[in-house]
């Protein structure tokens, strides 16, 4: 049996660890948010506003995704071989990261930067492999416009597959780099995922949600949940994405729920200023 096959019977055998370990956590918080009824979800709601907890409208709905495995391309892969295709820039690679250099920058709406990027992003000769990239406004700032890679019809939120174009004061973009996911492959069929207001109570309810705050917005992605031996080769699940702004300090953090089980991913949530956001 050779290596490569030993590595993905331990990968497939954590998954089933994952299925049967926090299968009944998952029917357990199914039972005590969701099916032991709206009631309790309107009770835990209430219970937000009471803190000075606001939010968007927050969908009750179950939705669906998979688990994903997936390659970083390398400039040997497919993202080095379409940049070959590329005009009217200098770009190098580094650490699995292709870096370009515009020749002559871009003007942008910075009210409105997709307008005209989707149009560079759809160029082959501008972005390599650009078609599969949708724009991110929830990630995006004055100075750096975020497109996400996307999977099984959901955003790769992951810098493994990500275009970050540089702006600058006068709203040109000047280059960005560039990451790919190649290789991609389902390991399980379609599953179903907890709601949008299932993740949003669920961080409430274990107190990362603080007082006086505001729920600015949930989006259902793709993050990645680990790493295997094989160089660059990680497995990525359907995560719930929460930012939540705290209204007294203007102190902003993005929250994580695995979306399969509601486990929450307790790696460190992104930080980030208000003033550096898009009003």
């Amino acid at each position: 049996m050779n290596f490569k096959r030993i590595q993905w019977i331990f990968l497939f055998a954590f998954l089933i660890f994952d299925l049967v370990v926090v299968g009944g956590l998952f029917l357990q918080n199914r039972f005590t948010i969701s099916s032991s009824a709206p009631n309790r979800q309107e009770v835990i709601l209430k219970e937000m506003r009471a803190d000075a907890i606001t939010s968007v409208p927050l969908s009750n709905h179950a939705q669906s995704g998979y688990y994903i495995a997936g390659t970083r391309s390398e400039e040997s892969g497919k993202l080095g071989q379409q940049a070959a295709k590329l005009r009217d820039q200098s770009y190098h690679f580094s650490s699995a990261e292709l870096a370009s250099d515009l020749e002559t920058g871009v003007k942008i709406d910075p009210k409105d930067p997709a307008k005209r990027l989707n149009r560079l992003v759809a160029d082959e000769h501008s972005i390599a492999l650009g078609s599969h990239y949708r724009f991110a406004p929830q990630l995006s700032d004055r100075h750096t416009i975020v497109y996400t890679q996307q999977l099984a019809g959901r955003a790769l939120n992951s810098p493994d597959g990500q275009i970050r174009f540089r702006v600058n004061n006068d709203d040109e973009v000047l280059g960005y780099t560039q990451t790919f996911l190649e290789d991609t492959r389902i390991l399980r069929p379609e599953a179903a995922t907890i709601s949008q207001q299932h993740a949003v109570t669920w961080l409430y309810k274990h107190n990362l949600i603080p007082n006086n705050s505001q729920v600015r917005w949930a989006k259902l992605a793709y993050t990645r949940l680990l790493t295997t031996s094989e160089h660059n080769q990680a497995v990525y699940v359907p995560t719930w994405i929460i930012e939540v702004r705290t209204k007294n300090d203007d102190t902003v953090q993005r929250l994580r729920v695995n979306a399969f089980n509601s486990t929450i991913m307790r790696s460190t949530p992104s930080s980030v200023n208000t003033s550096s956001l898009e009003k």
